[in-house]
């Protein structure tokens, strides 16, 4: 085949892409009468062998522009760690008293330690620390587009999503693993919604001994548990063994293959992560930043006090009463699960809920970093794919990426400060947009509204397999 005739036939595949992305969804509630038609020369454009091989290469084209740089803080913290455990082993790598990451990561850093092989190209080749976080990232963007009913229009979501640099950025330019945790309580929350409770109790261990922020997604995942443990005991036995096996297996070597038990130290790094920086915000652009102006941000404490409390509890405050309105959709969905085993939430209710919960989380908290928005991203892009509804994922990419971008300046321009983009009241309202959006629809797709469309199993999470092509 001649340079010119696959230089057409990607131009049409490209162009085919767009099509099946733009392709509506049947109404709510529709079930497919028929099975799509994989025959087609519209499914023959690009084989699976073909899509494996695209996504390799998108891949390995990512890493080779990841960027030597980093947030120096983090990176600094990663070689450091990742050079303890290559001298002392994995279980003695909380000797260090600045390490306060949990378990799951200590394991990256042990494989990365062994795959370089010696300090110096530990030191050297830190930025190659950022694949790891981006192989969770694909993984993360295949499974979301894998919800979709129609196979034909998965591998082009999954691209849509991996091009969105506010999905991306967090892992190859700041070179955070948020979107590892993201990713194992994604997967634990589409498995609860399939009722597979025991690897959804499993992905959400993972998901806790990655980051303690995911301590966010319990409420909506206990929701989901619920309705199985209830109809079917066994379950939540099976559950609860495969959870606390596996948080045996992950905290072994801390625990008996060290100089000492550091399961104290995990447990206090856990329980202390609230007061590590008692600021209003870490450069977190949300609704402090709407009330208190910039240039004392840094220099208030959230224990002072207003009204009684103090900004740190009217933050909790807020947080936990808005998480409660953005879940009474679903709890209402529970109680209809749990009087009709049948029935069960749809999986836009879901995917939107939990789209929201890290949103409010951001916004509402005080001691916010600017990356604590990133569990929102993949859940609000599995719901614009099945759903077609784009604007909470795009709006919220927009604000996350302005916000790092704010923080990090990695792209290096002429002005920051004094521009609108990049404004704090701006993004932050952006934010708010991106929450308002989002709430709106998730009262939209309430049960008491829509009737009890989840007895029947349409939703994309029930009724498709998980192959993504």
């Amino acid at each position: 085949m001649t340079a010119t005739r696959q230089a057409n036939r990607l131009f049409i595949w490209f162009a085919r892409v767009i099509t099946l992305i733009r392709r509506p969804l049947p109404a709510p509630g529709h079930c497919y009468e028929t099975a799509p038609d994989f025959s087609t020369s519209s499914m023959s454009i690009i084989s699976r062998r073909q899509q494996v091989i695209c996504t390799l290469l998108l891949f390995l084209f990512m890493l080779l522009l990841v960027p030597r740089s980093g947030n120096t803080y983090d990176m600094g913290f990663w070689v450091r760690w990742a050079t303890h455990i290559f001298e002392h082993g994995l279980g003695n790598v909380y000797q260090l008293q600045d390490d306060t990451y949990n378990p799951f990561y200590q394991y990256i850093l042990w494989v990365y330690a062994h795959m370089m092989g010696s300090v110096e190209k530990i030191q050297y080749y830190f930025h190659w620390l950022k694949a790891f976080p981006l192989l969770f990232d694909f993984v993360g963007a295949f499974w979301a587009a894998s919800l979709v009913q129609e196979r034909n229009r998965r591998f082009g979501l999954a691209l849509m999503l991996l091009l969105n640099i506010a999905y991306v950025y967090n892992s190859i330019v700041w070179g955070q693993i948020d979107g590892i945790y993201s990713f194992f309580a994604f997967g634990a929350i589409v498995l609860a919604v399939k009722q597979r409770t025991a690897g959804s109790v499993m992905l959400y261990v993972l998901a806790l001994a990655t980051k303690t922020q995911a301590i966010i997604f319990l409420p909506p995942l206990l929701l989901l548990w619920l309705p199985p443990w209830w109809h079917r005991p066994r379950q939540a036995v099976q559950a609860v063994l495969a959870g606390t096996t596996l948080t045996v297996l992950l905290l072994a070597p801390f625990i008996w293959w060290s100089w000492e038990s550091y399961l104290p130290r995990i447990i206090e790094n856990n329980l202390g992560v609230i007061d590590i920086f008692p600021r209003l915000s870490m450069n977190c652009y949300n609704l402090w930043y709407l009330l208190v102006p910039e240039d004392v941000m840094y220099t208030i404490y959230d224990t002072h006090a207003f009204a009684g409390l103090t900004y740190h509890k009217w933050g909790l405050l807020l947080f936990f009463v808005s998480s409660g309105l953005v879940l009474l959709p679903l709890i209402v969905a529970t109680w209809q699960s749990l009087r009709h085993a049948a029935a069960r939430p749809t999986s836009a209710l879901v995917l939107l809920t939990c789209g929201a919960i890290p949103l409010l989380f951001g916004f509402f908290n005080t001691q916010m970093h600017e990356r604590y928005w990133h569990g929102a991203i993949i859940f609000l892009a599995a719901y614009a794919f099945v759903s077609n509804n784009y604007w909470p994922y795009v709006v919220g990419s927009i604000a996350y990426f302005l916000n790092l971008e704010a923080v990090l300046r990695h792209l290096e321009l002429l002005k920051y400060g004094g521009t609108l983009l990049f404004d704090p009241r701006f993004v932050a309202g952006t934010f708010g947009l991106a929450i308002l959006l989002a709430v709106l629809k998730i009262y939209q797709l309430a049960p008491w509204r829509i009737g009890q469309p989840s007895s029947k199993p349409t939703s994309p999470i029930l009724a498709s397999p998980l192959p993504l092509a």
